[in-house]
């Protein structure tokens, strides 16, 4: 629950954040007043009517709330090879995302985007293979609990963030890691 100690502010949390910091003192002379948020009925005009929501189907976690993802770029080399990040993925039942660079590059769909410009994640675990790490990518990762990056180049900027780093051929470390995983 957010506290409010000053004149009256609004406060927008994003449903991604991992971890909630609670405040352990008072921090002025102000009293600390609940907010219920307000309810979202309403009516609308006439010429106006609510449908429906609808997803797509899939067999993986949504990628917004998924506790794990896997994640490619072009550093995968084509769309036919990020059949290896789904293959990963089912392994390890987790999310599919990719960076701009691979929707950009015709890869997959613009709704598996992460970052600044796609989606905003917070995962347990992000696995993001051949991602070289753009600062627009690193935003919507920003959050996620253990990075592990594969890339051939050592001087990626995702090596900064990752907490487990192989450098090498994605080609040859992906396999070796399916086959550790059983």
């Amino acid at each position: 629950m957010p506290h409010i100690w000053a004149a009256p502010k609004s406060l927008t949390i994003a449903e991604q954040c991992r971890d909630a910091r609670h405040v352990t003192a008072n921090r002025g002379a102000g009293s600390v007043t609940p907010i219920e948020a307000p309810s979202s009925d309403m009516t609308l005009p006439s010429h106006t009517r609510f449908v429906g929501l609808a997803a797509g189907k899939s067999d993986r976690p949504d990628l917004q709330s998924a506790r794990r993802v896997v994640a490619g770029s072009r550093g995968v080399g084509s769309k036919e090879n990020c059949e290896i990040i789904y293959k990963l993925a089912d392994k390890l039942g987790a999310a599919v995302g990719v960076s701009r660079a691979a929707v950009d590059a015709g890869y997959c769909p613009n709704e598996m985007q992460v970052g600044q410009t796609g989606k905003i994640i917070a995962p347990e675990l992000y696995l993001a293979i051949g991602i070289s790490g753009a600062i627009q990518h690193l935003t919507g990762i920003k959050d996620a609990g253990t990075i592990v990056a594969i890339n051939k180049d050592g001087e990626a900027p995702i090596f900064e963030v990752a907490d487990f780093g192989p450098v090498g051929d994605l080609f040859k470390i992906i396999p070796e890691l399916e086959a550790a995983l059983g």
